[in-house]
């Protein structure tokens, strides 16, 4: 069985190889670490295939059993903050495809999937319901697979009903939305099998109210994202030079009005959603203080020693990147719990010594005690559910 697993495989690397080689890829199949177009951390992909100026990073896998998508997620992340460059998940279970992997050909643009959500409505308006929900479904799922590739969710090519569960379990659907695509799903199966289907114009609507939910959220987040980006370039060298100024100027006051001022910034930004904004603006301040300064502190305030255990540090380790640097940029800060950290925390209420500590979509779960914090473990918001339950059960 292993054998055959690595037949497949390797059947399907070399066939990837020649595929992206006859369009006139640069190809490297399980590159070395001098190969690589970037630095990757520990992570070495199955193939980079460049073309120019842009490329590829590319996953193999046999099975899609065999995939830790969130882990996938961070590095697809990291993959897709250089200009031209995108990570690509190949299996052996992928849904068929003309264009070659990775393609932008592959899809509709989001103008495309309208235009056609309103051509299948005008079917319903003539009770043309069969074709309309036909139709209907594969808008929807173009937008499932689009919308994963807009989050750098690297499952746009998996069959449906493994995109459905994982865009599930990462919160891109609703329990509610979950059940109706579920329901649907049967119908459109024995319908596009050929068999006799009671489907009721109720039903129908239902479906296409669900398509056009996530049309118009997906569009917008789509757009937002496109414009955010081009003033992020616009306006990266100037916010670092604002926030090099902010540190140094923090630097010259006392620490009690500094104090008050990072912590009237840090309720603002997290307001607004902008948390990792304060924690760079954390780190210049802690950079730019002058050594006397720190002893000084350090003499009033005492630090923990922070501890990882093993679980924490396996999970740590899996993290790609930037994700892999906010962490440890987090862990870092609760040298200084509980008296100053720029984190949201809360307390476990399983366990009056155990607390969880937000960073972006990860959660830091840790023991304190004097003079001591110990990372007990880092998961996402699924981990955090299956292992601790509900957020809002799980704190106080």
């Amino acid at each position: 069985m292993i054998n055959n697993t690595k037949t497949l495989y390797d059947q399907k690397l070399k066939s990837l190889v020649e595929k992206y080689e006859s369009q006139g890829f640069r190809v490297f199949s399980e590159p070395k670490t001098n190969e690589l177009p970037f630095d990757l951390g520990n992570y070495q992909p199955d193939m980079i295939a460049i073309k120019d100026g842009a490329g590829l990073v590319i996953e193999v896998k046999t099975s899609i059993s065999r995939v830790s998508v969130d882990r996938l997620q961070a590095l697809a992340e990291e993959v897709s903050t250089h200009p031209g460059w995108r990570f690509l998940l190949v299996t052996l279970e992928d849904i068929e495809a003309k264009s070659l992997p990775g393609t932008s050909e592959e899809l509709p643009s989001w103008q495309e999937l309208t235009d056609r959500f309103f051509q299948a409505h005008r079917l319903i308006e003539n009770d043309e319901i069969e074709p309309a929900f036909l139709f209907m479904w594969s808008i929807f799922e173009g937008a499932l697979r689009k919308r994963a590739i807009d989050v750098s969710i690297p499952i746009e090519r998996f069959p449906f009903i493994g995109l459905l569960k994982h865009l599930y379990s990462l919160g891109e659907l609703s329990i509610s939305q979950f059940d109706l695509t579920q329901a649907c799903f049967e119908v459109r199966n024995r319908l596009a099998h050929g068999y006799i289907e009671n489907l009721t114009l109720p039903v129908v609507h239902n479906f296409g109210n669900l398509v056009r939910e996530l049309l118009k959220e997906w569009i917008n987040e789509s757009e937002i994202k496109k414009i955010a980006a081009i003033l992020m370039k616009r306006l990266a060298k100037d916010y670092q030079i604002f926030n090099e100024i902010v540190a140094s100027e923090l630097g010259n006051i006392d620490k009690e009005t500094k104090e008050k001022i990072l912590l009237s910034i840090r309720n603002r930004l997290q307001k607004e959603g902008l948390e990792n904004q304060f924690n760079d603006l954390q780190h210049l301040i802690d950079e730019s203080f002058d050594s006397s300064i720190v002893e000084s502190n350090n003499a009033q305030l005492k630090t923990n020693q922070v501890i990882l255990l093993d679980k924490a540090q396996i999970a740590l380790d899996t993290l790609q990147g930037k994700e892999q640097k906010k962490i440890i940029h987090a862990i870092n800060s609760l040298e200084k719990f509980p008296n100053c950290s720029p984190l949201q925390i809360a307390n476990l209420s399983s366990n009056p010594n155990y607390f969880i500590a937000r960073q972006g979509k990860y959660r830091i779960i840790f023991e304190f005690k004097p003079e001591e914090v110990t990372i007990v473990d880092i998961v996402n918001h699924e981990r955090l559910n299956i292992l601790y339950g509900s957020l809002k059960e799980a704190k106080i």
